[in-house]
């Protein structure tokens, strides 16, 4: 296991795009001993062990195993990714057929209307007569509050209510 440490250290340098000396730095070491254990001809003591699994953020398999110890540990990871984007793949291809059994105006119609939609719900930039944003003394764009916020939920209820004793008493005439 410790054979392997100089070459894991060395490919994790390289993955994280650190030089020796760069490594040695964080470390705490000189950029000969980096050289050293990379080679295999020196290895880590444990207070530089613990440095070297925090800069690298690494597992002890990472640090110690084998070419084929590490490809088996990441085996879960790649198998997450897998059906992670399985799924998306899945999703791209249901979406196809969702837009395949509509016409282009269908859509183009959904679009707007969902776009219509989405205005209720985010903040819109304030726009001054020509189409361009207004912006604060910060230079940042002011933003017209969202009218989903300002909508008088408690007369709505109010409302609802009445309507729904109005039906119930037209009901039970």
């Amino acid at each position: 296991m410790i054979e392997n440490f100089g070459g894991n250290v060395a490919r994790l340098r390289k993955e994280m795009g650190l030089s020796q000396t760069e490594l040695a730095e964080k470390i705490g070491v000189q950029k000969q001993t980096i050289s050293n254990i990379e080679r295999g001809i020196r290895y880590p003591t444990f207070e530089s062990l613990e440095k070297f699994a925090t800069v690298f953020h690494a597992t002890p398999i990472q640090l110690f195993g084998s070419p084929k110890e590490i490809a088996v540990s990441e085996t879960t990871v790649i198998l997450d990714r897998i059906d992670e984007y399985d799924q998306k793949v899945q999703n791209l291809f249901t979406l196809a057929k969702i837009l395949n059994s509509h016409t282009v105006k269908e859509i183009d119609e959904v679009a707007e209307k969902l776009a219509f939609i989405e205005r209720f719900f985010t903040p819109q930039m304030r726009l001054d007569e020509d189409g361009n944003p207004i912006l604060n003394r910060h230079g940042k764009p002011e933003m017209k509050p969202v009218f989903f916020d300002n909508l008088p939920f408690e007369e709505i209820e109010k409302t609802a209510k009445n309507l729904a004793f109005i039906q119930e008493a037209e009901q039970n005439k």
